[in-house]
């Protein structure tokens, strides 16, 4: 081979520097990404370990801990951001314990010198172990959404791992290949394979984060701000979803639509910050009281919430309506050292044969207004979604 390996070096490092400085920058901008971070600090160790290693090329003990303990201490941040990406909760001792036990036994191969062979196998080990727990973290404990782009991250550390492995077979079956053909074959490979290698982990880390950012940002798009609660768009294809379901299992659904009374008093006297904190607490009571299995609690709008019930029948739906509406009552919200009385109107309707999600939601509307009009902090039903008029339907489905 013709190769210089001084301008694979160059290169290398210059490869490694742009695709650091490029996560940092991303991380700057992108801040609510942590592993983009962790990421970004792996690629800028990774670099100089190459840089150590290409201004000492001697084996001593210092240039041994140098370098393989910042090899080893790279693939320990890339692991930890695998980890926090899919959100599995490994702890920093196992890496950290993996590198002292690493850096120990190159510490040794230094101060009791053993053939070439021995190191070289010793690392192409070590890569493999690490390459083996990033894709058990990848294919394993990836969230169902994440799959993809994490199985593609998978597959280059895949690669990798069976390149280490070909090159300690290579290592320790030499008789195929002549002592200094092996030699240029193995520093050479190292250099071009570690350059192709790093370019294809960011890319793949890259999609990881755009996989990422594109389900959060459909997440945000369903969810409510202030409770964390979904949407009024989101109720209504997860709602339609319920019903439909229900309908095919010829099992009862319910739904409830309740409203807060006299919540304009609360923000015309108290302020609207009040009023946001009255909307959170209403939240966290009807949560306290517990919510049946599939349920579907979700903002519908204002001060407006609903409650999907599926395989819950007319009955039980108006004893969980009644125990969510006194615990209302009995607790008040608490803002500025002050209590807040809250109270709780509650309208429900009930599914009948191909009733659509949006004529419930109509139905248990007029079943509030009639609670509404009959006192308020009472529950009202309707079950006679069917009746409702068709436009009244349209403009419903126009909305949600």
């Amino acid at each position: 081979m013709n190769l210089d390996l001084h301008t694979l070096g160059v290169i290398g490092i210059a490869v490694g520097v742009s695709i650091s400085l490029s996560f940092t920058l991303l991380g700057m901008v992108l801040r609510g990404l942590p592993a983009l971070r962790i990421w970004a600090m792996a690629f800028w160790v990774l670099t100089l370990a190459a840089l150590a290693q290409g201004l000492d090329e001697s084996s001593t003990l210092m240039s041994a801990i140098l370098g393989n303990g910042l090899i080893a201490l790279a693939n320990a941040l890339m692991l930890m951001g695998i980890a926090v990406h899919v959100r599995y909760p490994l702890r920093w001792f196992w890496p950290i314990a993996y590198i002292v036990f690493y850096v120990t036994v190159q510490a040794a191969l230094v101060l009791l010198p053993q053939s070439p062979k021995v190191e070289a196998v010793v690392f192409g080990t070590s890569s493999i172990v690490w390459d083996v727990w990033m894709i058990w973290l990848l294919v394993w404990h990836a969230p169902r959404d994440l799959r993809r782009t994490c199985w593609c991250t998978a597959l280059v550390f895949a690669v990798d791992a069976g390149f280490y492995l070909v090159r300690s077979v290579m290592v320790l079956f030499p008789g195929m290949i002549s002592s200094a053909m092996l030699n240029e074959v193995l520093v050479t490979g190292n250099y071009i394979f570690g350059i192709l290698c790093t370019f294809l982990l960011s890319t793949g880390f890259t999609l990881m984060l755009a996989q990422r950012l594109t389900l959060d940002l459909r997440r945000l798009a369903r969810t409510d701000g202030l409770t964390g609660l979904l949407n009024r768009t989101a109720v209504f294809e997860e709602g339609r979803c319920l019903v439909e379901r229900c309908h095919a299992r010829l099992e009862p659904c319910c739904v409830m639509v309740f409203d807060l009374d006299n919540f304009k008093a609360v923000n015309d006297r108290w302020g609207h910050v009040a009023g946001d904190a009255v909307i959170r607490h209403f939240v966290e009571v009807v949560q306290d009281v517990g919510l049946p299995k599939d349920a579907l609690f979700a903002r519908y709008g204002g001060e407006e919430f609903v409650l999907v019930l599926p395989s819950v029948d007319p009955r039980q739906a108006t004893m969980i309506g009644e125990q969510m509406r006194m615990q209302v009552a009995r607790r008040p919200a608490r803002f500025a050292e002050h209590d807040i009385a809250v109270t709780t109107s509650v309208g429900l309707a009930t599914v009948t044969t191909d009733t659509r999600f949006e004529a419930l939601i109509i139905a248990a509307d007029a079943a509030l207004y009639r609670a509404k009009d009959k006192g308020r902090n009472r529950i009202e039903w309707n079950e006679n979604a069917d009746a409702l008029p068709l436009d009244l339907l349209a403009d419903d489905a126009r909305v949600g």
